[in-house]
């Protein structure tokens, strides 16, 4: 060991551009991070504060004692950690499987023998894992301050050759060709003799021939090294055994559940060889129904070895009764409340039945449905559902009464095809004369509609695409008294980005179009933009072509198109910024990007248990307007 000479300040400096050499070190579980900034204030603090060098410091010598006394007990700080002889990987590589590690203004690391013993094997280690089995490495000096405060490390790394794979070789295997087996392995002839890679390789030969109903299949993998060339030959000598069938299948922990309900989920059944994409096909369908916690299917452990073997489905069931409980708040608008009562699981049969109702100064309601996984014994779910509502839509008032029964079948985890029916009676108590017509009106409706989801959460999305057309046909033919056909286009895309970041982007089309001569849209059908879920920063209903006494009145096309960026504040506080904008337009042939309205803002969400706390504020940005103000649950879309 030698000391350098010099003082405080020349070593503070010399930990500043020791981090702007490497301000590429990461390193990963030690007990510290680098950084530019801490050494850049090390050196400011230095300046200012530090003795001058050499004798004229006038240091007391017993303070000197005293000092040095606490570092021999704690260890010289850390300064720098240089690396020689590393050709093949570079130190920040290396740095990661150290727990030694530069020092920071905020992070400051002591120097301990016996820590940089324990990182030297895990280098040497991390060295014949991938390939240098001769590799050596060792302190090749260290550099100790005057005042034995900071210490700097060298490491030297002598690597020697790189072994490598010259054959492999399969004994045993019929199942499987030995092509076919190179196909799975990653160590192989002419790669590099990666030893923690050849315990995966035989762990992806087991799962390769479990794939095929080998599921007592065993290899056992044989290295022979030939220290002259380097090289190593790996041997695998594999016992296949018989394929495996399910000879019965067990159901446990369905204590509620009928277990009909469970087994019309399978996959697979008696008799058939095991197919784990099967298996693990049944597993999504049972978690997707959303009347378990968990789910296990995996063969009976007494029957290994044996060629028919007992499956085990072990569930854990969900409460089947939920309370939802909602709470929103716009400025101008007040505030709204909703509830829903749903049990999943009626009688143990999955049928969901649910009670929904919503208060506020502008809208009131309640709903009932019934839904139906499995209508008639097939894969197809049914839903029936009837619903009243009384609402103050700004331009008129009315009171709805309808029933509905829609039929929806899944194709594979994403995409879902929807068909249906729809009868609605509205009755219009208030309304201007340009806006429409006071009495009932009935909208005798066949719906039809193409869905594709794959976000991560509906409530709170991350990545992942939510895309939905739909198209309706409404007509006096069918018990109603209007004509009009409606089609819809909406898309919702979601994109997770770099430290916790995501981007929501949103697209929503309307047009709904009179069938006949002399046909009209109602004004309960017509589309009317602005508010929380809309455009964030106007009105609620307030975007939509004017009557004669500048009231809006609806139009028979909307054009709404929304972006947000939401980013970490501080554990689980977030915020958002955004950009809205939307409007409502007299037809299809009107429409124009022109003359959409446009809100901004910016908002904090509080991620919950429960959900996500949303507070947003938003004004308009294409007029003038006063800041609008909204509280609710759950992200804005």
């Amino acid at each position: 060991m030698r000391s350098l000479s010099g003082c405080a300040c020349r070593s503070a400096r010399h930990a500043l551009s020791s981090c702007a050499g490497k301000s590429g070190r990461r390193p990963v579980g030690g007990a510290c991070r680098g950084a530019l900034w801490p050494a850049a204030a090390a050196v400011a603090l230095a300046t200012v504060f530090a003795p001058s060098c050499g004798e004229a410091a006038g240091i007391d010598p017993s303070l000197i004692e005293r000092r040095d006394a606490h570092i021999r007990r704690e260890g010289p700080l850390v300064t720098s950690i240089e690396f020689v002889g590393n050709d093949t990987f570079g130190e920040g590589i290396l740095l990661r499987y150290m727990n030694t590690c530069e020092s920071t203004l905020l992070s400051p690391v002591h120097f301990d023998s016996r820590t940089l013993e324990r990182d030297l094997d895990n280098l040497e280690t991390f060295y014949a894992f991938q390939g240098f089995l001769d590799a050596e490495v060792r302190v090749e000096d260290t550099v100790l301050s005057p005042d034995s405060l900071r210490i700097g490390v060298l490491i030297g790394v002598r690597e020697g050759p790189r072994w490598v794979v010259s054959e492999v070789t399969f004994e045993g295997n019929s199942a499987l060709t030995a092509e076919e087996l190179l196909d799975v392995v990653k160590v192989r002839p002419g790669t590099p003799l990666r030893s923690n890679r050849l315990a995966a390789d035989r762990r992806l030969i087991l799962d390769e021939y479990a794939a095929r109903s080998y599921l007592d299949a065993r290899v056992s993998q044989v290295v022979e090294r030939d220290d002259a060339a380097k090289t190593a030959a790996v041997h695998y000598r594999i016992v296949e055994r018989e394929p495996a069938v399910i000879g019965s299948i067990e159901v446990t922990g369905d204590d509620k559940t009928r277990q009909f309900v469970i087994e019309r989920e399978f996959e697979f059944t008696v008799g058939e060889p095991f197919d784990f994409e099967k298996i693990g096909e049944t597993q999504a369908r049972l978690y997707r129904t959303g009347l378990f916690q968990s789910v296990w299917i995996e063969p009976a452990r007494e029957d290994t070895g044996k060629g028919a073997k007992r499956l085990e489905v072990r569930v854990r069931e969900r409460p089947s009764g939920r309370f939802d409980f909602t709470f929103g708040y716009a400025a101008l608008d007040g505030i709204e409340v909703g509830a829903a009562i749903v049990n999943r699981n009626v009688q143990g049969q999955a049928i969901e039945l649910g009670i929904e109702g919503t208060f506020s100064e502008y809208v009131r309601g309640t709903s009932v449905s019934v839904g139906d996984p499995w209508f008639t014994g097939r894969r197809v779910a049914a839903n029936a559902s009837g619903r009243y509502e009384w609402a103050d839509e700004r331009s008129y008032v009315a009171e709805t009464v309808g029933a509905g029964f829609v039929l929806t079948k899944r194709f594979g985890d994403n995409l879902s095809l929807e068909g249906g029916y729809d009868l609605e009676r509205t009755v219009v108590l208030e309304a201007s004369e340009e806006v429409g017509e006071f009495g009932a009106n009935y909208t005798s409706n066949v719906l039809s509609a193409l869905t594709y989801d794959s976000r991560d959460d509906i409530l709170n999305a991350k990545r992942g695409m939510l895309a939905r057309v739909e198209v309706d046909f409404a007509s006096s033919h069918l018990g109603g008294t209007n004509d009009f056909a409606r089609y819809e286009l909406e898309w919702r895309g979601y994109k997770k980005l770099t430290r916790g970041r995501v981007g929501a982007l949103a697209f929503r089309l309307g047009w709904v179009k009179p069938q006949g001569d002399g046909a009209d849209v109602p004004v309960n059908e017509r589309y009317f933009a602005g508010g929380e879920g809309s455009v964030r920063g106007f009105d609620r209903n307030s975007l939509s072509p004017l009557d004669e006494s500048g009231e809006p009145k609806g139009g028979r096309a909307l054009v709404e198109a929304r972006a947000e960026a939401r980013f970490p504040v501080w554990k689980r506080l977030r915020a958002a910024v955004f950009v809205d904008a939307g409007q409502a337009f007299d037809d299809f042939t009107a429409t124009k990007l022109t003359g959409l309205a446009v809100g901004a803002g910016t908002g904090l969400r509080y991620e919950t248990r429960v959900g996500v706390i949303r507070f947003d504020a938003a004004i308009p940005i294409s007029e003038k307007g006063s800041p609008k103000y909204y509280l609710g649950v759950g992200q804005a879309f």
